[in-house]
């Protein structure tokens, strides 16, 4: 008897998508954050690979404002039933971090808050979202995930990223460090200049 082949666990890392097949979490219907049409191509992305039998998993900042989402005006007995019943979202695993929670657009008009935002956004995946999913493959999103690859190729994890818009942040290594993100694993795999 043949052994079925499973099919690939295939993260996509995106800092913005329109829609969610239906299927891939009780949430997957209230998470839309855009600023563009990155939002839309990861969607497409997603929908196509879920479509296709891949066990697609998306990782997002959890953008709690943009997906409709007030804890505040929840009682705790509420809030533990939104968490368990959002949890439940197996294939959809959100970066949890308070600069997301309160933000009205996906990207700051200020250079600082954006880099923040992006090396939050990194920390959590690399720290959590990653070695829960254990992906056969990983699919990066512009340049909010840039560092992902590096950590990716050092776990021995392919890794595609696509760049939508060019942006460039150059930071030193103690800034990322500094971030929580332990660097001293993948620096080899980074671009350096003068």
């Amino acid at each position: 008897m043949k052994k079925k082949k499973s099919s690939p666990r295939i993260l996509v890392v995106t800092p913005e998508i329109t829609s969610l097949p239906p299927g891939m979490g009780n949430m997957a219907n209230r998470l839309r954050a855009q600023a563009g049409g990155l939002a839309d191509v990861s969607a497409s992305l997603v929908g196509a690979l879920f479509r296709c039998g891949a066990d697609v998993h998306v990782a997002l900042p959890h953008y709690r404002r943009m997906f409709h989402v007030d804890l505040g005006n929840m009682v705790s007995d509420e809030v533990r039933a939104y968490m368990m019943h959002f949890n439940n979202s197996s294939r959809i695993h959100l970066a949890e971090d308070r600069i997301f929670y309160y933000r009205d657009t996906v990207y700051s008009s200020y250079s600082d808050d954006s880099f923040k935002q992006a090396v939050a956004f990194q920390r959590e995946v690399l720290n959590n979202i990653i070695p829960a999913v254990q992906p056969d493959l990983i699919h990066c999103n512009d340049w909010m995930t840039g560092l992902i690859p590096a950590a990716a190729r050092r776990l021995g994890i392919p890794c595609l990223c696509t760049v939508h818009n060019i942006h460039t942040h150059k930071l030193f290594l103690s800034q990322i460090e500094d971030a929580g993100i332990d660097a001293a694993e993948f620096w080899m795999n980074l671009f350096y200049s003068y």
